[in-house]
């Protein structure tokens, strides 16, 4: 790789570019395949390799990290955090080309929806951002963990109609979900505990919820070293409703039934145990031990981008 004195980075001839991709995602194999062999420069070897199964993307990077001058995960925000789960902390170069139904990560730092697009960032001109990575229980995430209502949200969404309509799968899952009891939650952050019933309790890294428009809080950055615990306290079925309606509105975080707390390190407990979703995947339950791992990620951005104004 190359970069010049205003940090614009481009890969170079010998470069070896490895691509984990998730074929079971929107995206056609046909349509991924044909976007990454157009954009890439003579010169740069593309070395692309497809999931078996799920579960297997972290592995596959792994794999890959001794011969690879930079790292693509294809797919949506699960397959993203997989893969960034093996990068983290090596400084090894991370592009996304998202193919999944949200795609929040790709499009809260201004990566294109399109695999064209989106792979014209990578093997162009590009930047390489640091951001942070957050941790539930030592896995990592890169965006945002949930339980209670967001993690039945996830683990109900229809992964046929996902692939039809995407982000709108969720809409149908979000009705059932309001109907899930609260739990009751004791958490424990800096200098502080928090005993209270809720039905959502979420740990932000990125602001958006399911569509970049959807914010918890403008405030929000994926790259200041915080994460932002978000803990819904009214548990009645309108209760949830009146303060997810606020996400349109950007005010979801002044909401009375809601605290908002800036933290490093958190420890989630229940009465009983709750399912939790990290990026999308219902893959962790309380207790949970969460944590953060500064500027531990490099991300491949566009170079013109003003981050996290979507």
């Amino acid at each position: 790789m190359t970069t010049d004195n205003g940090g614009i980075t481009t890969f170079s001839a010998g470069d070896r570019v490895v691509v984990i991709a998730n074929p079971s995602t929107r995206a056609s194999v046909r349509a991924v395949t044909s976007a990454l062999t157009q954009a890439v420069p003579a010169g740069v070897r593309l070395d692309l390799r497809w999931t078996p199964g799920p579960g297997t993307a972290k592995a596959l990077a792994m794999e890959a990290l001794d011969i690879a001058d930079g790292i693509v995960a294809v797919g949506g925000d699960g397959t993203v955090s997989d893969v960034a789960a093996a990068v983290v902390g090596t400084g090894m170069p991370l592009g996304v080309l998202p193919a999944g139904s949200t795609n929040i990560v790709a499009r809260e730092h201004g990566i294109p929806a399109n695999l064209r697009g989106a792979a014209g960032v990578i093997f162009g001109p590009h930047r390489l951002l640091a951001v942070d990575v957050a941790t539930c229980n030592g896995r990592p995430f890169l965006h945002m963990a949930g339980a209670g209502f967001d993690s039945v949200l996830f683990d109900n969404a229809d992964p046929e109609l996902k692939r039809r309509v995407g982000w709108m799968a969720y809409l149908p899952a979000g009705a059932k979900a309001l109907t899930v009891p609260p739990a009751t939650y004791t958490i424990e952050i800096e200098g502080e505990t928090i005993r209270t019933l809720s039905p959502l309790v979420l740990v932000a890294n990125g602001s958006s919820i399911i569509r970049p428009e959807l914010k918890l809080a403008p405030s929000i950055r994926p790259d200041d070293g915080w994460l932002d615990l978000i803990v819904v306290t009214g548990t009645k079925p309108h209760e949830l409703a009146s303060v997810l309606g606020r996400l349109a509105t950007l005010r979801f975080d002044t909401s009375p039934l809601v605290l908002h707390r800036r933290v490093r390190s958190a420890t989630i407990a229940t009465s009983h145990p709750v399912p939790m979703q990290l990026d999308g995947d219902v893959v962790e339950h309380t207790p949970a031990s969460i944590g953060i791992l500064p500027a531990s990620l490099n991300l491949i951005v566009p170079v013109n981008t003003e981050q996290w104004s979507i």
